[in-house]
């Protein structure tokens, strides 16, 4: 068996001892000749492989985890591996993803984070905000996205600064109006990523701004991310050139 399994310094009654029931051998010897399914579970896709969330047997479909502590704002992923009859572990199965809200409620299924985020400043003030949706391995694809702006307050997760529309078989702007945009958004296909953008209006000259952008489903929820990309609104544009040194020459003819 792997030698992770041996339990022999506690006889089989470690907490991964137990669930495995290491205890009928003292820990020495792989008790579960038949095989059986390990669960395991890491927070934002690291798995821990080292301890055992639940064992299922062979033929189990589904089983139940109790006594979970799952903290607000957090994202688990689930995998299984298959041990065989002398305790040797596949691979990891894909993960099932759980999504515990603000609340500490489990959302139903959600879309994959968006990602990367970046912002530029533009003329008069405004920052446009540019992000991809990468859709490999999506439970769900997203209704849309919600971009939070903080202007130095916090972001208040209930009150987007705009919601857009998904729509990554687009290419060219199209307006956010009626969707709660202030501007307007793009969509690009690139592959199997989507960029989209949105652009603020008219911001405070100087005051530094945060966003934070979630994709969502309707009736589910949405991504519980909390990274953000920050700039400074700039209405006046850089300083003029100083200190310009002009010369000449001739150039015969």
């Amino acid at each position: 068996m792997d030698t992770k399994f041996f339990d022999s310094l506690y006889e089989g009654d470690s907490a991964n001892g137990t669930k495995l029931g290491m205890g009928l051998t003292g820990g020495e010897f792989w008790p579960r000749v038949d095989g059986c399914y390990i669960l395991y579970r890491g927070q934002d896709g690291i798995i821990d492989h080292d301890n055992i969330t639940a064992v299922m047997d062979g033929d189990d479909n589904q089983i139940a985890v109790s006594n979970q502590s799952l903290s607000p704002n957090t994202t688990w992923h689930y995998i299984r591996r298959e041990a065989s009859g002398c305790g040797l572990e596949s691979p990891d199965s894909p993960p099932c993803i759980v999504v515990i809200d603000a609340n500490g409620d489990m959302l139903g299924d959600v879309p994959n984070t968006s990602d990367p985020v970046s912002v530029e400043q533009l003329a008069g003030g405004k920052l446009r905000v540019r992000w991809r949706y990468p859709q490999i391995g999506q439970d769900v694809e997203p209704t849309g996205f919600k971009v939070y702006m903080d202007s130095g307050s916090g972001f208040d997760f209930d009150t987007p600064a705009a919601t857009i529309a998904y729509r990554p078989w687009l290419a060219g702007e199209f307006s956010s109006e009626g969707m709660g945009g202030l501007n307007e958004s793009v969509a690009i296909m690139q592959g199997v990523s989507g960029e989209f953008f949105w652009t603020s209006g008219e911001l405070v000259d100087g005051q530094l701004y945060k966003f934070c952008v979630r994709a969502y489903r309707s009736g589910e929820g949405e991504t519980q991310n909390t990274d953000y990309v920050s700039a400074y609104a700039d209405a006046t544009g850089p300083d003029a050139a100083a200190n310009l040194i002009a010369s000449w020459q001739e150039v015969p003819d």
